[in-house]
């Protein structure tokens, strides 16, 4: 017996948004790459802030209890 064929989702819409997307940043200019990029970092600024935060915690947490260790 044959297994039966895999049915993947249509995607080619997702596909067609990505391209024409693509075709809009290659049609700016520099400097308006350079502003989405900066308004890119500005939104992922908090995100980053708080991933450093439980690194920080993380790390205090671990020589806090190697310091107990000794």
């Amino acid at each position: 017996m044959k297994p039966p064929e895999t049915i993947y989702p249509d995607i080619s819409d997702i596909l067609k948004a990505k391209a024409e997307r693509r075709r809009d940043i290659a049609r700016r200019s520099f400097g308006e790459k350079i502003a989405m990029m900066e308004g890119l970092r500005e939104r992922v600024a908090p995100f980053k802030r708080l991933r450093e935060q439980r690194l920080a915690a993380k790390r205090a947490a671990q020589e806090s209890s190697s310091d107990s260790d000794k």
